[in-house]
C-alpha cells in the first residue's frame, strides 16, 4: 500500500519536533505525513514500547530476549500493535483529535508471534556507589546550565566545580563497566538504560528540550568510552551473525532495483550522486563510536534517499519508495558488520530516540530492510522458486569464478614481488659491499697521508737559519 508523504523534504522541519520523554498526548510521531500513535510497553512498566523491540521498551526487550535466547532484533516490529494516521497534505497534526473526518485510520495488529508475555516489574540494579540514588545524583543547580546542544559546551560546563558529582559519576559507572569481567553487553546495556532513566527523571514535564540535549551528551560521553568494551566482542555471538548477515547479503548481489521496484533512474547524474552519497553514509556507520553519530549516519542516508527518489519520480516519496530504496543500498553497501550496530543501538542508545522523530523513524525502516532481506525469498521478489534457486546458483558460480581469478591474479602478483625483492636483495648485496670496501680505504687513508708527509719532510728537511739583527 503505497502512501504519499507531504510535499516537503525529509530532512526540513516536516519531521516535526522531537520529543524526548513526553506525555502521551504529546507522544504522536510526525513523520512523512504521517501520526504513528505509539502505544506503551507491554508489561506497562511506564515507558513506550518499540515496534522493533516487539512492543516493549529497551528494557523490557532486553529482559525478554534473554528469556528466549532469541530470535533476530529485526523481526520485532512485524509483531507489534499500533495505529497509523495518514494525514492529508494541508492539515495540521494538532488537529487530529477535532477533526476526525479528515484522516483515515489504519490499524496494525500483526501480533502473532509472541501472544503471552510474562509480568515483571521495574527494577534498578544493585549498586554500591551514589548512582543508586536519583535524588542525590546530580545538582538542580548545574541541569541547566550542562544542558547544551553541543557537545563541546557541555564539556566545558562539565569541568566547572558544581558539576564535579555528575563528572565522577560518569567516571564510575565507565570504570565499573570496564572492569566488570562477567557482565555480557546486554546486561551492561541494561545498566546503561537504567542510568539514562535516572537522569531523565531529575527533569521536570516541561523541560523537555534541555532534557534531551542533557541526555544526548551524556550518552555520547558515556558511550565513547565504553566503545571498545562493549562494541562486537570478539568471540561473542554478534561477530557471528556480523559474518551470516554480510554472507547473506553478499549472496544476493543479483538482485536488480527492478526486482525490488526501486523508483530510482540513475541515469540522471544527481540521483547517482545522492544514492552513491547514501551508499557512502551507510559505510561511515561502522567507524562512528557514540550511538547518536551512527544513527545520524543513516539518517543522512535517509534523506539522500528521499532526495533521489523526489529527483527521479518528480513526486514526493511513498513509505514504500523509501522502503525499498533503503533495501536497494543496504545489499549494494553490505555495511560492516551492520547486526553489530544494531544491536549496539538497541542496547546503548536514549531509547526515546529509537521511537521518535526523524532518527527513530530511519532507524525503524533499517530494521525492517535487514528482516527482508534475512527472510528474503522468489515471493519477495515475484520469482517462482525455480527462478530464485537459478539466479543464487548462478551467482555462486560466478563467485566462484571470480575467487579462482582473484587467486590467479594474486599468486601472479606474488611472484612478480618475488623477482623484484631478489633484485633488491641483489643491489642491496652490491651496495653493502662497496660500502665495505670504501670503509676499508677510510680506515686507511689516515695512514696513507701520514706517510707522504714523512717521506717528504725527509727528502725536503727544513733548514732554519737564523739572521742577527743589526743595529
Amino acid at each position: 500500500m503505497s502512501l504519499a508523504p507531504p510535499k516537503q523534504e525529509p530532512h526540513s522541519s516536516h519531521w516535526g519536533k522531537s520529543p524526548m520523554f513526553l506525555h502521551p498526548q504529546e507522544a504522536d510521531l510526525y513523520i512523512q505525513g504521517f501520526v504513528y500513535q505509539p502505544e506503551m510497553c507491554r508489561k506497562n512498566c511506564g515507558y513506550y514500547g518499540n515496534p522493533a523491540w516487539h512492543g516493549y521498551c529497551s528494557r523490557c526487550w532486553i529482559h525478554e530476549r534473554q528469556k528466549r535466547q532469541t530470535s533476530p532484533l529485526t523481526d520485532g516490529f512485524r509483531h507489534h500493535t499500533g495505529t497509523l494516521f495518514m494525514k492529508s497534505e494541508r492539515e495540521n497534526t494538532s488537529d487530529l483529535g477535532q477533526n476526525e473526518n479528515t484522516a483515515r485510520v489504519v490499524t496494525i495488529n500483526t501480533d502473532t508471534m509472541y501472544a503471552q508475555h510474562s509480568q515483571s516489574s521495574y527494577r534498578y540494579f544493585p549498586t554500591t556507589d551514589v548512582t543508586a540514588d536519583p535524588r542525590c545524583f546530580i545538582p538542580w543547580s548545574s541541569l541547566e546550565s550542562m544542558a547544551k546542544r553541543d557537545f563541546s559546551d557541555f564539556l566545558k560546563a562539565l569541568r566547572r566545580p558544581e558539576a564535579q558529582q555528575l563528572n565522577a559519576q560518569c567516571t564510575n559507572l565507565i570504570q565499573r563497566l570496564q572492569n566488570a569481567k562477567n557482565l555480557t553487553p546486554n546486561t551492561m546495556g541494561e545498566q546503561i538504560q537504567d542510568f539514562y532513566h535516572r537522569i531523565a527523571d531529575q527533569f521536570p514535564d516541561h523541560m523537555t528540550e534541555e532534557r534531551g540535549y542533557f541526555l544526548d551528551n551524556i550518552e555520547k560521553l558515556v558511550m565513547t568510552r565504553l566503545y571498545r568494551s562493549v562494541f562486537c566482542l570478539d568471540g561473542s555471538t554478534d561477530e557471528q551473525k556480523d559474518l551470516l548477515l554480510q554472507r547473506r547479503i553478499k549472496s544476493l548481489k543479483w538482485v536488480t532495483p527492478k526486482m525490488l521496484q526501486v523508483p530510482l533512474d540513475e541515469t540522471i547524474v544527481e540521483v547517482k550522486d545522492w544514492t552513491l552519497s547514501a551508499v557512502t553514509a551507510m559505510l561511515e556507520m561502522d567507524s562512528r563510536r557514540a550511538p547518536q553519530d551512527k544513527l545520524t549516519c543513516v539518517s543522512r542516508a535517509s534523506n539522500c534517499l528521499f532526495k533521489s527518489i523526489r529527483a527521479s519520480k518528480k513526486d514526493p516519496a511513498t513509505a514504500d519508495d523509501f522502503l525499498s530504496c533503503l533495501i536497494y543500498i543496504t545489499l549494494r553497501a553490505n555495511p560492516p558488520r551492520l547486526f553489530s550496530n544494531l544491536e549496539y543501538l538497541t542496547r546503548f542508545c536514549n531509547p526515546v530516540r529509537l521511537t521518535t522523530g526523524e532518527w527513530g523513524y530511519c532507524f525503524t525502516n533499517l530494521c525492517c530492510a535487514v528482516s527482508f532481506i534475512e527472510n528474503l525469498d522468489a515471493s519477495s521478489l515475484s520469482l517462482t522458486q525455480e527462478e530464485f534457486d537459478c539466479l543464487m546458483k548462478q551467482h555462486k558460480t560466478e563467485l566462484s569464478t571470480q575467487n579462482s581469478v582473484a587467486q590467479q591474479s594474486t599468486l601472479q602478483q606474488m611472484q612478480h614481488n618475488k623477482k623484484l625483492l631478489a633484485e633488491l636483495q641483489h643491489r642491496q648485496d652490491n651496495l653493502i659491499q662497496r660500502a665495505e670496501v670504501l670503509e676499508k680505504e677510510l680506515r686507511a687513508w689516515p695512514q696513507l697521508i701520514h706517510g707522504e708527509v714523512k717521506e717528504i719532510i725527509r727528502r725536503y728537511p727544513l733548514d732554519i737559519s737564523r739572521t742577527s739583527s743589526q743595529s
